[in-house]
């Protein structure tokens, strides 16, 4: 059974393993921390009024008011407190925020630096290599996946390459191959901290659009980490749809990979009478007939407890994810005769214009992170058609952009690209 120990020094509740298998099949996380002091740091000091401080302090000030500015997830404004504890005491999260902090003390000033003081892109290059070599020095460690500084180590370090880096490369190996990985070797667990149950719903979120962007297998597909997530829904107080919604774009990724392997074994000439092929529609139809069940529900909720910032983020994934699942069919003429979860062009143009608004909503109202609109953004700029639709999608990544994750120019050049593709492909149809 997990038990909670006594506090800690630093005020912060550890839990401790009694069994060594849990009700999911995989062990169970507990943790560990170590490394780096901070001294005479407050929380929540905005950077402006921390002139005259030393440089440790003012760049974890920086941090503070980048993480007040980017809610990830609703339960992610108590990650501040609950992290300092971490943050004090272990090298590798402690270099790992300072670049980040440092980082956006860079586009704050303008990189300029105090007298005497290395621009504020050096100390982010240098705290983000630091904590780099300390965190492959970790991995060799035994019980690593049980540590929440390396956990939440592995996020910052990928968080500051959608900052710094365009290519949006860094930000996946440290999720699919960092983070991922050391979940998986932990097992899920329905006992948590505070602050590993924050990283897990952090990690779902982010986890299941990327799934879905690079059409890509995730570990939160499995079994065991699809029952952890029922046991949670099951025991939390109300409904929430934002988690269910994450829930269906981990299970549509998975349906999505899982019938693409089954047609690509199928010769071309037999797709249009293969009974596979008929069953992977008639289970899309199931699949969209969930989603559509979800938005009935939520809108109900809606209606009784009114919006809020996370209710246009969980629509927005609504739209998209119907988006996305008539793109496994429509692209493909073996389906025109065979029912299946097939949008007509008015549909999927209303879903559209629904995302593009949603999107501006949440930019413009909410302290969401532009970069948590990735997977909607990308599934409109696959559909986009009129000059209106590709306009709005441009400035909806570039103020995302402005915000300071230049990644977003990553999107913005896939877009383009589709586009161009699409325009040498219709011209080529039209001249022949």
């Amino acid at each position: 059974m997990c038990v909670a120990q006594q506090q800690s020094g630093h005020g912060m509740p550890m839990f401790v393993n009694k069994t060594q298998r849990n009700d999911f099949g995989c062990g169970r996380p507990s943790s560990d921390q170590n490394g780096m002091a901070i001294k005479g740091y407050g929380a929540g000091i905005h950077p402006i009024k921390s002139i005259g401080r030393d440089k440790g302090t003012r760049l974890l000030d920086y941090f503070v008011a980048f993480i007040q500015q980017n809610m990830f997830t609703m339960s992610f404004s108590s990650i501040v407190p609950e992290l300092l504890p971490l943050i004090s005491t272990s090298s590798v999260l402690y270099h790992a925020v300072i670049a980040v902090g440092a980082l956006d003390a860079n586009r704050y000033t303008g990189g300029r630096a105090l007298q005497g003081e290395k621009p504020p892109y050096v100390d982010a290059m240098t705290s983000y290599h630091r904590s780099m070599g300390i965190l492959r020095s970790s991995l060799g460690d035994s019980n690593v996946m049980q540590k929440e500084d390396v956990l939440w180590a592995t996020f910052f370090l990928g968080l500051f390459e959608l900052l710094s880096d365009d290519s949006g490369e860094g930000w996946v190996k440290h999720m699919l191959y960092g983070t991922s990985k050391m979940l998986q070797l932990a097992g899920p667990s329905d006992c948590m901290s505070s602050a590993r149950r924050t990283f897990y719903d952090l990690f779902r979120v982010l986890e299941a659009s990327r799934a879905l962007l690079y059409n890509e297998e995730t570990i939160l597909s499995q079994e065991c980490w699809l029952r952890l997530q029922e046991t949670l829904s099951s025991d939390a107080i109300r409904w929430e749809p934002m988690e269910e919604i994450i829930t269906l774009m981990i299970e549509t990724s998975a349906f999505s990979l899982r019938a693409g392997t089954i047609i690509r074994m199928i010769p071309d000439a037999e797709r249009f009478t293969d009974p596979s092929v008929a069953l992977i529609g008639a289970e899309g139809l199931d699949v969209q007939e969930t989603i559509y069940n979800w938005h009935s529900k939520t809108l109900l909720q809606l209606v009784q407890d009114g919006p809020n910032q996370y209710s246009n983020l969980a629509l927005l994934y609504y739209h998209a994810l119907l988006i996305f699942l008539s793109g496994n069919y429509d692209y493909f003429p073996y389906w025109d005769q065979i029912p299946a979860p097939v949008l007509s062009p008015a549909e999927i143009t209303e879903h559209l214009t629904t995302i593009l608004y949603l999107s501006g909503e949440v930019l413009r109202h909410s302290k969401i992170p532009g970069v948590m609109l990735f997977f909607p953004m990308t599934v409109a700029g696959s559909r986009a058609r009129t000059v209106d639709q590709k306009s709005k999608i441009l400035d909806l990544l570039d103020q995302v952009f402005r915000k300071g994750f230049v990644v977003a120019t990553r999107i913005r050049d896939n877009c383009l690209e589709r586009w161009a593709k699409r325009d040498r492909e219709e011209t080529m149809h039209l001249a022949t």
